[in-house]
């Protein structure tokens, strides 16, 4: 243990012991240590002192949880707005109707989209729509949950449409990655849950889809046509079909464009096409897709394509994909759920969201950087000029 951390663990104990149960208190102060009077590894000193603060708001959540204490509930509320992307998880273990209240307003906010939160100078992302689908399995919340997610999408568009710009009405879409991370959302329910909000998914998507939306909704479409693989119910392929032939008319090198294709083969349960796909010269540039639908499928019948292209390929993003799916179909292996099919590894955010700082969360693309350094600006899976 580093003497720097000995010094603040003891310094919190002795601060803490003079303020017992004061859990905002004992937070505050940690987070008023300065690095520069510990040590000179910023890193370090900050896991330590995150680690600290953890360490109280357990104490706190556990106090709580025994007391009731509305004082001490307040204190967490206000302890949790300092842990952004967490902060909705906190207020929903406490398994209380003020902090669950609190985390419907934020998910509301959410739905009013980017500019609306700019303006208002609020920080609050998609978490607290996750935050609220943890908040279904508590019985005393779970209609509550349901009603939101039933309504969210008409309230999403209403609010797009109606609020003031400019002093008149906007007349907006909603932004496409706001209907994406509620789409998301939705899909982390438990299979069994998930299911009661297919219809409202496949809705989003034909909106998302149509010609008339922004090129950033059509982007994000893609990705929401994935989220229908996700789903038992069956869907009307003719919209899929539809998106692809018309808003996709002259996309079809974009990689919206061939996630839907995927959606479309995976739905089917179609390996012809893809292999039909991956055969095609003229469309080798980005074959990832086709990849992942025969892979997903099971489809041995392409591995001998798969060894073949591996060797012809130069690219060490694809090199791990295909590497990825020939051990996959070589070992006979069947995806019994969304999170261990080769689609998922490949991420799940769009380039407009990685615009805005969120990390890669492509497996592939972090095999292939820790193998050979690859540059992320380099080498993407859902580059649409790959």
């Amino acid at each position: 243990m580093k003497k720097f951390q000995l010094k603040i663990e003891k310094e919190t104990k002795e601060f803490a012991a003079k303020h017992p149960a004061e859990y905002k208190v004992i937070i505050d102060k940690i987070r008023t240590y300065n690095y520069i009077d510990y040590t000179d590894d910023y890193y370090k000193f900050k896991l330590v002192t995150d680690q600290l603060k953890e360490i109280y708001l357990n104490k706190a959540l556990q106090d709580y949880h025994v007391t009731r204490s509305k004082k001490l509930r307040i204190e967490i509320i206000e302890i949790a707005d300092y842990y952004l992307d967490r902060q909705y998880d906190i207020m929903i273990s406490m398994d209380n109707e003020e902090a669950f209240q609190k985390v419907l307003e934020y998910a509301t906010d959410f739905l009013k989209g980017e500019s609306f939160l700019f303006h208002q100078g609020i920080y609050v992302n998609g978490q607290s729509l996750f935050a609220l689908v943890k908040a279904y399995y508590n019985p005393k919340f779970k209609q509550d949950v349901v009603v939101f997610f039933n309504t969210a999408f008409k309230y999403a568009k209403t609010y797009a449409k109606e609020k003031i710009e400019y002093g008149e009405k906007a007349n907006k879409d909603p932004d496409g990655s706001t209907l994406l991370e509620l789409v998301q959302a939705i899909s982390s329910f438990k299979e069994e849950d998930r299911e009661q909000f297919a219809d409202l998914v496949f809705e989003i998507y034909k909106f998302s889809s149509k010609e008339k939306r922004s090129y950033e909704t059509n982007q994000t479409s893609g990705f929401i046509a994935i989220q229908l693989t996700y789903f038992q119910t069956v869907f009307d392929i003719s919209v899929i079909n539809n998106a692809i032939t018309k808003t996709g008319k002259y996309y079809q090198e974009n990689v919206f464009v061939k996630q839907t294709l995927y959606a479309k083969w995976f739905l089917e349960k179609n390996t012809e096409e893809p292999l039909l796909y991956l055969q095609d010269i003229e469309k080798n540039s980005n074959p990832i897709f086709a990849v992942f639908a025969l892979t997903d499928l099971g489809c041995k019948e392409a591995l001998p394509l798969f060894i073949e292209k591996q060797k012809e390929n130069q690219n060490p993003v694809i090199g791990e994909i295909y590497e990825e799916a020939i051990q996959r179909l070589q070992n006979n292996f069947v995806p019994e759920n969304q999170t261990e099919r080769m689609i998922w590894l490949n991420g799940n955010l769009t380039p407009t969201q990685r615009a805005l700082g969120a990390e890669n969360d492509n497996v592939f693309v972090k095999r292939a950087r820790q193998k050979q350094a690859v540059e992320e600006v380099v080498y993407e899976t859902d580059d649409d000029n790959l």
